[in-house]
């Protein structure tokens, strides 16, 4: 019997309180090492899962961010765009520095000046770039958390099979005798 064991946590499992951790539980006594480590995958499954939703969540939210960037871009290039609100987002929003945007999207004649539109709209898809390069490091995170999820769940599932193999086996053997 198992009286008390850790099970050390990776970079995809959550921290604190629902990190995988057996140590010094009651949920640890008295369990057959077949148990523990069913216990084990099974956490480790639920902690993957966890991990996964608030990376998609994540993951949605920039979504939304580039789409809102990308009209933005839009508004820059055609002219159309209020350039206090598009100042605004670049600042707020996309963290581009104040600056290196232009002062306006007009000259003194408050005509568009298209340097000026260039210059805003290079910054915004120099933010946007680097979102979208966020975004592909996520996906493989979320990959990477999703396929350790399957692992643990048919880890658990494995050890099932097998004790009811071994407990089976057993059981033919006893009748033979």
């Amino acid at each position: 019997m198992i009286q008390a064991t850790q099970i050390a946590t990776n970079r995809y499992a959550p921290s604190g309180t629902d990190a995988i951790c057996l140590y010094g539980s009651d949920l640890a006594q008295g369990l057959t090492l077949t148990q523990l480590i069913q216990q084990v995958c099974l956490r480790a499954a639920a902690a993957q899962e966890a991990q996964s939703v608030l990376k998609m969540n994540m993951m949605s939210a920039d979504s939304q961010k580039l789409e809102e960037a990308a009209d933005w871009l839009r508004k820059i290039i055609a002219g159309t765009a209020n350039w206090a609100d598009a100042k605004t987002f670049l600042v707020d929003t996309m963290e581009v520095p104040e600056s290196s945007l232009p002062p306006s999207l007009r000259d003194g004649n408050n005509k568009l000046y298209y340097p000026y539109q260039i210059q805003a709209a290079k910054a915004l898809q120099d933010k946007m770039n680097l979102l979208a390069q966020v975004q592909q490091e996520d996906m493989i995170d979320l990959q990477t958390s999703v396929n350790r999820r399957d692992v643990a769940y048919s880890t658990a599932s494995g050890i099932v099979r097998t004790i009811g193999q071994s407990m089976s086996g057993n059981a033919q053997n006893l009748t033979r005798i």
